[in-house]
């Protein structure tokens, strides 16, 4: 089961073997570059030996010259004690307040440079000092000058930058050089030189910069880095604080004190301009005992544990030790008691290992395990960096604990990459989730649309044969129903059965055409009537006169709507033939407004005797027909008219709005 993105432990493949031996073959060809190698120089000179000589002086500031100098440096009677390379004074665990303000102990080394390692070369020779370590002043001279010397606070110098001093000028060529190093230290702190390297810029460049690299520049660039990243958690925790993301935040303060615990290894020559004592309550109280807080804090959220009481202690140990040491209060003289203060971060470095390994054991996933681990290998890591920071052991090696937190820092990036790629996935199997589910609603709506297309069709198709069922009664239903009574009462010679027949199969073949599509089209509508009752008008004598012209269509005008104009001009065409005597029928079209709203005009005109039709309230009974053509044109949204023509016939308008509400 995988939980934060490690899963179980599982056999390591050979691409993984592989990729460790790459890894520590280029930790070991970093360390190899410190060792001065340059096949295309000159070897360089390794000094292994000096001269020391302890010298009475009670100034902190190296003299300009050693010709002028108070030190006896250059008379022969002063007495110089041979001694090898690196060399050490040793320091006192914690010395009074009061040594901070005493004169210093001054110690010189003196080293003879044979001509041989001054050889002219392109960049020219240089002296290489791979470390040194005091709290105090260090000056180097050649001959009688005045190389190099450190600047800004004594005890917070830049005594992890290894010394590279330009020797160029300094010596006539082919002549020995003596070099000489003053070191004035603070009472009981001790010194410590390491061994020194002359040559050819060309032979010790490389090993410089691997140094400067390791000792320095390399806890700056991490650290910087760290800190880019603690913003970048810090901007996830704004966006998600209330999805109780609080490992972004917590990653962002470890990001913060560690910037805080590593100052010491970022200072250069020219200091930091902060006060000795708040220098040293930032880097080694806040950034150390903060960061080791925010480490254990780190470490009990990816591994689960509650720990609600050790929590409590850390709080408290991490606390009281900041405010105890806060330089304001004054109860504790910080730059006098560093080696103390190193030791007190002995016991939280302990928890925070203690519930790596423990998480490890509980979770036992790959990731614990693997950071467990390297918490382990904190343990004799932190030991030998107090052995340095004592003086014990070989000090021209590195400090190596601005290296342990990389495992945390790797750990929360491997953390936040694992939550981006199950971010990732969660969101793909969401997006193929609503796919899927889309599809299904498409299906669905597909079929339910096609569900309501048949209803729309079947609702269409039962409209449609109501409407000709109605229509057929009330038309040719009624005339048949008059020439069948006609038949059987023996009404033959005072009823023509023959007309009634032919307009009842007008009306049907009327319906018929009402069915064909219009596209909105009023002329075909007419042209369809033309043709249906031309020849019966023809028959019955009259000459129809066909004068239309173009008008535009009628958006309106569906099967039933076109109906109801065909029922209404065969009306009105039927009636001139039987009543009215005409001879001549005139059918016009026009565009016209009525009442502002604008339409199109129908008229008929015939020449037969005038017609004047009843109100709607007077009509006879038995005469539906002026009633129907009225109640069609309510439906149609129109108006109609009867009109004298003149001097003989009759005008009937139709007015139909081209929009109809």
């Amino acid at each position: 089961m995988a939980v934060d993105g490690f899963e179980r432990k599982r056999p390591i493949s050979r691409a993984r073997q592989a990729r460790e031996a790459i890894v520590f073959a280029f930790i070991s060809w970093l360390l190899a570059l410190a060792q001065p190698v340059c096949a295309a120089a000159p070897p360089a000179l390794h000094l292994t030996q000096a001269e020391l000589w302890h010298s009475p002086s009670g100034s902190w500031a190296p003299p300009d010259t050693l010709t002028h100098s108070d030190d006896a440096v250059l008379e022969a009677a002063t007495p110089w004690q041979t001694v090898a390379l690196p060399h050490v004074r040793p320091r006192a665990v914690a010395t009074p307040a009061k040594a901070a303000q005493a004169p210093p102990q001054v110690a010189w080394y003196r080293l003879q440079v044979p001509a041989a390692a001054l050889a002219a070369s392109p960049q020219g020779p240089r002296v290489y000092i791979p470390r040194w370590q005091t709290s105090g002043t260090v000056a180097v001279y050649a001959n009688d000058r005045l190389l190099w010397q450190t600047r800004g606070s004594r005890t917070w110098n830049s005594t992890n930058r290894p010394v590279w001093i330009d020797l160029g000028g300094a010596t006539p060529a082919d002549t020995t050089l003596t070099l000489h190093v003053r070191m004035a230290s603070q009472q009981g702190v001790g010194g410590a030189l390491s061994t020194l390297w002359v040559g050819p810029a060309e032979a010790l460049l490389a090993s410089w910069r691997a140094r400067t690299l390791l000792q320095a520049d390399g806890v700056a660039f991490s650290r910087g880095s760290y800190l880019v990243i603690g913003l970048f958690a810090l901007l996830l925790w704004l966006a998600r604080r209330r999805r109780g993301e609080g490992l972004y935040l917590l990653f962002f303060v470890m990001s913060v004190f560690q910037v805080l615990s590593m100052l010491h290894y970022m200072v250069d020559s020219e200091g930091f301009g902060l006060p000795d004592e708040w220098f040293a309550w930032l880097a080694y109280v806040a950034g150390s005992m903060g960061s080791a807080l925010c480490s254990f804090l780190f470490l009990c959220v990816i591994n689960q544990l509650r720990l609600p009481r050790l929590k409590a202690a850390m709080l408290l140990y991490v606390g009281a030790a900041c405010l105890i040491t806060l330089p304001p209060l004054g109860l504790l003289e910080l730059n006098t008691a560093l080696p103390a203060l190193r030791l007190a971060l002995i016991p939280p470095g302990l928890v925070m290992i203690g519930v790596g390994v423990w998480g490890a054991i509980q979770r036992r996933t790959w990731g614990s395990a693997l950071l467990a681990l390297w918490l382990l290998l904190s343990l004799p890591i932190g030991f030998h960096d107090l052995g340095l920071q004592s003086y014990r052991g070989d000090i021209e090696s590195i400090y190596l604990t601005p290296y342990v937190y990389v495992g945390l820092f790797t750990m929360f990036l491997l953390i936040a990459y694992t939550r981006y790629v199950r971010a990732l996935d969660v969101a793909a199997q969401a997006n193929a989730t609503l796919e899927r589910r889309l599809a299904e609603r498409e299906a669905e709506l597909a079929a339910s649309h096609e569900r309501l297309r048949q209803v729309e069709r079947e609702q269409t198709l039962m409209t449609e044969r109501q409407r000709l069922m109605r229509e057929m009664h009330d038309g040719m239903g009624s005339s048949l129903m008059t020439a069948l009574r006609v038949i059987e009462h023996g009404e033959r010679d005072r009823v023509d059965v023959a007309q009634v027949l032919k307009e009842c199969i007008d009306d049907l073949k009327i319906s018929i055409d009402s069915l064909e599509p219009l596209d909105a089209d009023l002329l075909a509508l007419l042209a369809t009537l033309r043709f249906r009752l031309g020849p019966r008008l023809e028959g019955a004598g009259l000459a129809l006169h066909w004068a239309v012209q173009d008008v535009p269509p009628l958006p309106w005008l569906d099967a039933q709507s076109a109906l109801h104009v065909l029922r209404i001009l065969q009306e009105v065409l039927t009636n001139i033939v039987k009543h009215s005597g005409a001879r001549e029928i005139t059918v016009s079209t026009a565009e016209q407004a009525q009442g502002g709203v604008p339409g199109v005009v129908v008229r008929i005109a015939d020449d037969g005797r005038p017609f004047s039709p009843p109100p709607p309230e007077a009509l006879p009974p038995g005469r539906r027909g002026l009633g129907n053509i009225r109640s069609r044109v309510a439906l149609l949204g129109g108006d109609c008219a009867w009109a004298p023509g003149g001097e003989r016939g009759t005008v009937f308008t139709l007015w139909l709005p081209l929009r109809r509400g």
